[in-house]
């Protein structure tokens, strides 16, 4: 066996062991966060699927003051695709029931 047919194994081994991704799950989580956000932002402020992805991501921002980063990259993941596919619109005139203008809030 010569040098170079031991080296792939050892690279792949190297690479299961320290994944590439894997660094501080906190900082990374956060940094999901505040993309997001931004992207979020970009939505009118009474567009529904913004709302939706607002509540995700500031239960993201709760699992990470937890310590539970996998529940927090979920959580962004899903706030993520809510900002783009906008699944939650509201038809002109309809209002969801305490986010109307008259609401105290």
């Amino acid at each position: 066996m010569n040098g170079r047919s031991l080296m792939l194994p050892a690279m792949m081994l190297v690479a299961i062991a320290h994944p590439a991704w894997a660094g501080d799950e906190k900082q990374d989580c956060a940094a999901g966060i505040a993309l997001v956000r931004a992207r979020a932002e970009t939505l009118p402020k009474d567009d529904l699927s913004r709302r939706f992805a607002e509540a995700d991501l500031e239960t993201a921002l709760a699992e990470i003051a937890s310590g539970d980063a996998e529940e927090c990259r979920g959580l962004v993941t899903r706030a993520m695709h809510t900002i783009r596919s906008r699944p939650y619109q509201l038809y002109p005139g309809e209002v969801l029931d305490g986010y109307g203008p008259d609401t105290e809030g």
